[in-house]
């Protein structure tokens, strides 16, 4: 029986049915990070086509935000999480089955498009239901449960992986698939208000709804701020094989610690963040957070200058980097939302879509400029940053204007 709105316990059981729902793909991502050398040894290709399988995850990831948004205004949010699951799980169940490198390709599409379907609908269970600073909040404290699945995985990924074998992984994740799906169905509520079901959509409507956010410049600003922000992330977590496994030379078993430490300063930031909600305005810690970031980068891309960059400062700077997010991407996705409640499924599809593309591509940058050393990565994120920045003062800029 699905859980009543005047229950108690609606905010925390919400709360941490979304965070499992948000945390489908870090897991999909996260679990086999360590094991593609074992993946890459199984198929006898290069670990560089076991990594295609990762950018596949973020395009699939963007397609199924893409059409999962204006499908959950006119269907409903629980429908299609639902549906995502499913698509998710089943890919999950058939990805051990598979004899070549290009099968997984395949079938991770499959699974980032369940994914990214499922997801989409996160953030708009919470428009739904709240709106303004307590969109923020929730989104943050969602984000910090949620930001647990990258701690988790990749110690669960190795421990699977190494003891196991990689098929392990799959398996994990279908029965993680099982038991959200179950979890949805019979506890999860619909958010959106009947009346606002069509039960339809024609090809206008579905355009309809993103040029209805295309012609709000703060949402746009606000989209690319977040876009390129994160996208710095995914660069990292492309490389991040490389980088600690081969650079560094660092063991396989304490991939998931280096992952960790990631994680905790972003869960604390993310509740810092969280609290002084309470005082500040969502744009201040938004522009608080994009600036740690912006720090971080420019630690990193000195560190990578050197011939042989250090490990400290490098590890030091990705620390905060990720960090930083716990203040930069829940206020920007409750800015945005705020900005178009009326197409909130479209708006939360848009910021999936954009920032899963600009992953996709970014994140693949380093790899063309490939030298055997960090600057490509170092740059890269720096450049991100740097973007982000100007992008957010444009969007400030206009905020004052309009206040002028």
């Amino acid at each position: 029986m699905p859980i009543k709105r005047d229950s108690k316990y609606f905010i925390q059981s919400i709360t941490l049915l979304l965070a499992m729902l948000t945390s489908m793909s870090p897991l999909a991502i996260d679990t086999y990070l360590s094991s593609m050398p074992i993946m890459a040894d199984y198929f006898d290709v290069s670990i560089s086509k076991v990594e295609i399988s990762l950018t596949v995850y973020f395009l699939g990831f963007a397609l199924g935000n893409f059409f999962g948004g204006p499908l959950s205004d006119a269907f409903g949010r629980k429908k299609l999480a639902v549906t995502g699951i499913t698509l998710y799980g089943i890919s999950a169940i058939i990805m051990p089955l598979c004899t070549t490198i290009e099968q997984v390709w395949v079938l991770r599409a499959i699974q980032a498009f369940g994914g990214g379907f499922a997801s989409v609908t996160a953030m708009v269970f919470v428009r739904d239901w709240f709106d303004g600073r307590q969109v923020a909040r929730m989104a943050t404290v969602i984000g910090m449960i949620m930001m647990f699945a990258p701690l988790v995985a990749p110690i669960i990924g190795t421990a699977l992986g190494q003891l196991i074998g990689w098929q392990a992984i799959f398996h994990f994740l279908a029965g993680f698939s099982v038991v959200l799906w179950v979890l949805f169905v019979f506890l999860m509520p619909e958010s959106r208000e009947k009346h606002l079901l069509t039960k339809k959509i024609t090809w206008k409507q579905f355009v309809g709804k993103y040029i209805i956010f295309m012609k709000s410049r703060k949402a746009v600003l606000l989209l690319l701020t977040t876009a390129f922000s994160m996208s710095g992330l995914f660069v990292f977590i492309t490389s991040s094989s490389f980088m600690y496994l081969e650079y560094f030379g660092k063991e396989p078993k304490i991939f998931p610690l280096l992952f960790a430490a990631n994680v905790v300063l972003n869960v604390a930031l993310s509740f810092v963040n969280n609290r002084l909600l309470k005082r500040f305005e969502t744009q201040k810690m938004l522009q608080t957070g994009l600036l740690l970031q912006l720090l971080a980068a420019i630690i990193i891309f000195v560190a990578t200058l050197e011939a042989s960059a250090s490990f400290i400062i490098v590890f030091s700077g990705i620390v905060l980097f990720i960090g930083s997010l716990g203040m930069v991407f829940g206020n920007a996705t409750a800015m945005i939302l705020n900005l178009l409640p009326e197409i909130s499924g479209s708006a939360n599809a848009m910021i999936g879509v954009t920032r899963f593309i600009m992953s996709f591509i970014v994140g693949s940058i380093p790899a063309l400029f490939y030298n055997g050393t960090l600057l490509p990565i170092g740059a890269t994120m720096l450049v991100c940053c740097i973007v982000a920045v100007i992008i957010f003062w444009f969007y400030a800029k206009q905020i004052t204007e309009c206040k002028g």
